[in-house]
């Protein structure tokens, strides 16, 4: 899910990638800690060997994040330096690894070649347990509420092949950043109008490169239309006394932030708030898909990740929040990794990771 306004410049999701001449990584057990102590290991690793450790192959960077002075979480105005993790290179600039190539959300031949895909043994076995799983809900808080399993495998396997097709061409994923060179830990992709992170605006056109957005798919409106019809049926059913709508405004989107988390992806807490005055007035709710890895999600009336509430979102849930849930903070405090279903990963060949798709009406 993307923030709202200030993006980057009130939370933890800026990033920046610093790679040195032998790609290194900072071992767990180092009793250091701390933002200064953090970027006198970074400076130092080269006369250091003892403190590194090689990666893989595919040489990923090492990431770090801006977080403001005497903040332990990082969910706040970013000041200084800390180090979150790794990336894939490919991701890191928004390109796959062979060249200049748009990224891709599903692995290419060359990387299939090296994945072990589930047997038929596991595959049937998911099978019929999606065949005979009970779809739960849940009214979170007023306004806000989570379709369990609500996206079949099938489906999900069709909304990834349609975010890749639409990905991998003009307008598709790219990795945003802000003036100062800084790096979003994720992908990005705008549907119906482009939401530029640096200013908290939409606009027709995508600054960097003039892209226009693609529109929003007949076929996930519908999804959507689908998702919101079922959520006015849990209300009614726990609260016939009241108007469904008032609760729970209808909305056709008309936009869509879509967003691939890596497995180290975080996104911290803020509000989507950057919708036009009328439909942040009504309400409109926030329909959020989740394919792929399992998530983290933190939600709270206030950007306090000692006090926020937490829920998993796994491949296949809908989460929608609107009316007095509008604006509620929300985030992203870990993916889980390798928790998406076997045969989602066969049949897709989405990447390891989280697919998120969350539309609005602008």
């Amino acid at each position: 899910m993307r923030r709202g306004r200030g993006f980057g410049r009130g939370w933890n999701s800026g990033s920046r990638s610093v790679t040195p001449k032998n790609p290194v990584w900072i071992r767990k057990d180092s009793k250091e800690s701390g933002v200064d102590a953090g970027m006198d290991r970074l400076s130092n690793l080269e006369n250091r060997p003892e403190e590194t450790e090689r990666y893989s192959s595919q040489s990923p960077e090492l990431v770090t994040k801006e977080v403001p002075a005497g903040t332990k979480s990082g969910f706040g105005s970013h000041r200084h330096i800390e180090h979150v993790g790794i990336v894939n290179p490919a991701m890191s600039e928004g390109k796959h690894s062979e060249g200049d190539k748009p990224f891709d959300i599903c692995l290419s031949r060359a990387d299939m070649q090296i994945k072990l895909f589930p047997s038929l043994l596991v595959k049937n076995r998911e099978r019929r347990l999606e065949m005979n799983r009970l779809a739960e809900e849940k009214i979170l808080r007023s306004g806000m509420i989570l379709l369990k399993k609500y996206l079949s495998i099938g489906d999900q396997v069709k909304i990834v092949r349609l975010c890749r097709d639409l990905g991998v061409g003009p307008g598709g994923f790219y990795r945003p950043g802000y003036r100062d060179g800084a790096k979003l830990h994720l992908m990005m992709m705008c549907l119906g109008k482009n939401w530029d992170p640096e200013t908290g605006n939409y606009a027709d056109c995508r600054s960097i490169d003039g892209a226009k957005p693609p529109r929003v798919p007949d076929e996930l409106s519908c999804f959507v239309a689908k998702a919101i019809k079922d959520s006015h049926s849990v209300i009614f059913q726990n609260n016939k006394q009241k108007e469904v709508t008032e609760i729970l405004p209808p909305m056709t989107p008309n936009i869509c932030i879509v967003n691939f988390y890596s497995e180290t992806g975080k996104l911290g807490l803020h509000q989507d708030r950057d919708e036009s005055e009328e439909s942040l007035r009504k309400g409109l709710p926030v329909v959020s898909f989740s394919i792929g890895d399992t998530a983290e999600f933190l939600y709270g009336d206030r950007r306090d990740i000692s006090n926020a509430e937490k829920v998993m979102l796994e491949s296949g849930d809908v989460l929608i929040f609107g009316g007095k849930s509008r604006h509620i903070f929300h985030g992203v405090s870990s993916i889980v990794k390798g928790s998406a279903p076997p045969s989602l990963l066969d049949e897709s060949k989405l990447r390891p990771g989280r697919l998120n798709l969350t539309f609005r009406e602008y």
